[in-house]
């Protein structure tokens, strides 16, 4: 018989291998879905038995933790991953040779990482947390420093989910933008209106799709950003875009959506210049506006109100009024 006493999200934990069964009497033993481990000659989730032990919410840890723990007890255990997507079976924690604090480990799997991360963030304050994990480092030397961040719940085990999630989520913006044009696309149709060219649904245009949609009646760009209050490369961007709409000379209506009132009331009210708004563009796009509408020290509000007067400027939140929390 062994015990194992660790830290886990900030709380201390002992585990006694003969206490195992015990937690698990009044338990039915669930299927196995990837990852097991063996007790009395049984295979049970590890999640199922590594929660029973610890009293912990199976959503507050990730298999390859319970794993790891339940290893280092010495029980069978099924493959650990590494982060390469190989599979090893390493010896019980207490026998890995490690640095002070620190210890390695694989990588949770996609959706426990996501879990795991949304527990997190959703926990507390997380501006107020970190904070405090910084007061915490303030005049720490090396021994002190070891077990700071598992004890404040922003150790290992939640940096590899986080960097995980951010592996997985890199073309989210992509996603948000063609799930919104899909959405919208039947609200605004007219009738017997078509669309004639194959819409740009992930966020930026091509040379052979120059506008996000394209019917036989309008022309839209979509700009799903949201804005926080350092909007600078937004406002940019919306400018661009408004631009960019006002330069078509084909009759068709105008549209330019955006997610929320902020863009609205930037292009509508912003004092910057047109040289300014178009500062990161392209050197084609900044000759073109010279070229149609003169220079470039235009104010944005009197370009909007005047050569851009006819690009139609909506708010995708009265469109789709269930983004209207997450956008604000």
């Amino acid at each position: 018989m062994s015990d194992h006493t660790f830290r886990l999200n900030g709380r201390t934990y002992s585990i006694r291998s003969e206490a195992i069964s015990a937690a698990l009497a009044a338990q039915i033993r669930e299927d196995v879905r990837e990852h097991w481990v063996e007790i009395d000659g049984f295979r049970w989730p590890v999640k199922q038995v590594f929660a029973a032990i610890t009293g912990l919410r199976r959503d507050a840890f990730t298999s390859h933790t319970a794993l790891r723990h339940l290893r280092a007890l010495a029980l069978p255990t099924s493959m650990l991953p590494r982060a390469d997507g190989s599979a090893d079976a390493p010896p019980p924690l207490n026998s890995v040779p490690e640095r002070v604090g620190h210890r390695p480990i694989s990588g949770p799997d996609p959706a426990e990482a996501f879990g795991k991360l949304l527990a997190f963030v959703g926990s507390a304050d997380l501006t107020a947390r970190i904070a405090s994990l910084e007061a915490r480092f303030n005049g720490v030397d090396r021994t002190a420093a070891a077990g700071i961040a598992d004890d404040a719940g922003i150790g290992l085990e939640l940096l590899l989910a986080a960097l995980l999630v951010r592996q997985h989520v890199g073309r989210l913006s992509d996603i948000i933008h063609a799930a919104v044009i899909a959405q919208v696309l039947p609200l605004i149709l007219d009738d017997g209106e078509r669309v004639v060219r194959r819409p740009s649904l992930a966020a930026g245009n091509d040379p052979s799709r120059p506008y996000d949609l394209e019917t036989d009646r309008r022309i839209a760009e979509f700009k799903m950003s949201v804005w926080k209050g350092a909007d600078t490369m937004r406002q940019r961007g919306a400018f661009a875009d408004l631009v960019h709409l006002a330069l078509d000379t084909s009759g068709r209506r105008a549209q330019l959506y955006v997610a929320g009132q902020p863009a609205i009331r930037f292009l509508r009210n912003a004092k910057s210049s047109a040289g300014w708004g178009l500062n990161r563009s392209s050197p084609k796009l900044r000759r073109r506006f010279e070229e149609r509408f003169g220079s470039l020290d235009v104010p944005i509000r009197e370009f909007t109100a005047g050569p851009a007067g006819e690009v139609e400027l909506v708010d995708l939140t009265r469109l789709l009024p269930e983004i209207a929390p997450l956008v604000a």
